[in-house]
């Protein structure tokens, strides 16, 4: 996953484009994209902030709160099908 862009890049985009710098120059001067660009001053309308966003590492597990169990009743049947496992889990 490539990483965000700085802090201070963001500071010196954004302190550009308040002074009047035209788009298309901040992208050629700082040699990102425009849509990163679009994307910074966005976040900062609508955020109030201009730090990089938190990665999310993806969607929680439905069955977590169930984890030691199953693990149990694996270790206790470990030849058991999913299906056993299921009506084993539900008992």
């Amino acid at each position: 996953m490539p990483k965000a862009y700085s802090i201070d890049l963001r500071e010196r985009i954004v302190n550009a484009y308040d002074e009047g710098t035209l788009i298309k120059d901040i992208v050629t001067q700082y040699a990102i994209c425009r849509a990163t660009v679009y994307a910074i001053l966005k976040q900062r309308r609508e955020h109030n902030t201009i730090q990089p966003k938190q990665y999310q590492t993806g969607p929680t597990l439905k069955l977590a709160p169930y984890e030691q169990e199953i693990r149990r009743l694996v270790d206790e049947n470990p030849d058991a099908t999913l299906v056993e496992l299921h009506a084993l889990l539900q008992n």
